[in-house]
């Protein structure tokens, strides 16, 4: 197994949050499901504690600096391409590991309310 694949491994494991957040929202709950199905929680935390990507914790509408030295608010259109197309804006400072996603349009809606929750609810 690559040092890799044991981070994503042990990220996964330990990234108990991502498993135990309830939430009221029913889109978000099957987003927080899908993204635990879909293997995502192995590399975005939900604690702003820093994985293999970006901590999902506070990410909507955060600002991100790409890998290409620009920025892009983290908003829809640009959820949408990280998972469709994930080589096309990489975020900096974090490995382009991130494999194309052919899920569903709405387990992507889902995995999207999911994560705009997580940013709702730590918005000091």
């Amino acid at each position: 197994m690559s040092l890799l694949g044991f981070g994503s491994h042990f990220i996964y494991v330990m990234n108990n949050d991502a498993r135990d957040i309830i939430f009221t929202n029913t889109l978000a709950s099957r987003g927080q499901e899908v993204s635990k199905n879909e293997g995502c929680i192995a590399c975005h935390t939900t604690d702003g504690s820093r994985g293999v990507g970006p901590s999902w914790q506070g990410m909507w509408g955060r600002l991100e600096s790409l890998a290409d030295g620009t920025q892009i608010v983290v908003g829809e259109e640009y959820f949408i391409e990280s998972v469709r197309k994930p080589k096309a804006k990489q975020v900096a400072n974090y490995p382009d590991v991130m494999q194309r996603s052919f899920i569903s349009d709405e387990d992507l809606q889902a995995i999207m309310a999911f994560v705009k929750t997580l940013s709702e609810q730590n918005v000091n």
